[in-house]
């Protein structure tokens, strides 16, 4: 059981979100920031002058003291980030994905395997959303024939950046993951195949090579069919459209408001809050909890590496145009 909590972030850019849920919750204490980026280490300085800034990753992993480490850097930097907090027994908060790759994916499972000790959270922060914990708990799941799931990102501006220099960004993993684990999260099953396809037909002649929007069609257990699309260049607000429909009912969240339709095609509003952003510091402070306590996280490390696997087969269908078994790792 841990006594408090000493801990250490990895890139301020959503790290700095990451600070705030962590730093003083139940004597928890950042003491160490870790940015690449010259212009943010000065800033950050300044900001927070009683914590040791730094640009060498290897300052953490070295820090016996530290046994929490907060990974919000690019996506390419998880994995090798990932396996150097297990093998110096330091827990984990990730940023989606966790890895790019299956051999990672191996990789990061077998380690986890063999360190008990060490907890790993990814932060997928819609499972501590009002809404949708209102959703998981109004579904009949053996009523439930259909869930569709959009994820417009509505900050196409973002794909430009270091997204656009990443040779393997996944729109699947960076944007679709969050829709897959939602559903994944409230029918408590995982799928078992999948069939994807995408396009960049709304970034040609930009910097950003790769697909841009994606749709994927997964089959759960009892037939429910789900659709996810991941749109990174949607001209209109960051938004989590979410629909579960049943044979007596349906349970819709969109631009329109959330409602709750009937049989008889009557419905009534939905008043749980959405985006509900105040909450998403939730999760990590859950888990800090847990660590503190020495309590089982609710989402497991099986849950974390079946939604990575679900994931990783999306995006190979993507590739190679066919639907696909999803093989999963913990089966």
């Amino acid at each position: 059981m841990q006594k408090k909590i000493n801990a250490a972030i990895i890139g301020m850019g959503i790290g700095e979100k990451h600070y705030y849920a962590i730093n003083n919750y139940k004597g928890s204490k950042i003491s160490i920031i870790c940015e690449k980026n010259k212009k943010k280490i000065k800033k950050l300085k300044k900001k927070f002058p009683q914590t040791l800034i730094t640009s060498d990753e290897n300052v953490i992993f070295k820090n016996n003291d530290i046994n929490l480490v907060s990974i919000a850097s690019y996506d390419q930097d998880h994995y090798k980030q990932i396996i150097k907090c297990i093998k110096s027994n330091k827990n984990i908060i990730i940023e989606k994905p966790m890895c790019l790759k299956q051999t990672e994916l191996v990789n990061i499972k077998k380690l986890l395997m063999k360190k008990k000790n060490v907890k790993i959270l990814s932060n997928l922060v819609l499972r501590v959303n009002a809404l949708f914990k209102h959703f998981k708990k109004k579904i009949i799941k053996r009523n439930i024939y259909y869930i569709e799931a959009d994820y417009d990102w509505g900050r196409s501006y973002k794909l430009q950046e270091w997204r656009a220099e990443q040779k393997n960004y996944s729109i699947t993993l960076g944007a679709g993951i969050h829709m897959i684990d939602l559903a994944m999260w409230t029918l408590g099953m995982r799928p078992q195949s999948v069939v994807a396809f995408g396009n960049n037909n709304a970034t040609k002649g930009t910097k950003f090579k790769k697909i841009s929007f994606a749709v994927y069609l997964f089959k759960f257990p009892n037939n429910i069919i789900l659709k996810v699309t991941a749109n990174a260049v949607s001209k209109h607000s960051h938004f989590h459209h979410f629909k579960i429909y049943e044979k007596n009912k349906s349970l819709i969240n969109s631009y329109l408001g959330s409602y709750s339709f009937n049989s008889n095609n009557k419905f009534s509003k939905i008043d749980y809050n959405y985006p509900d952003k105040n909450r998403r510091k939730n999760l990590i402070r859950n888990f800090i909890k847990n660590i503190l306590e020495n309590k089982k996280n609710k989402f497991t490390i099986k849950n974390q590496i079946d939604l990575m696997s679900a994931c990783l087969y999306a995006d190979k269908s993507m590739n190679t145009g066919k639907e696909l078994k999803i093989r999963y790792l913990n089966s």
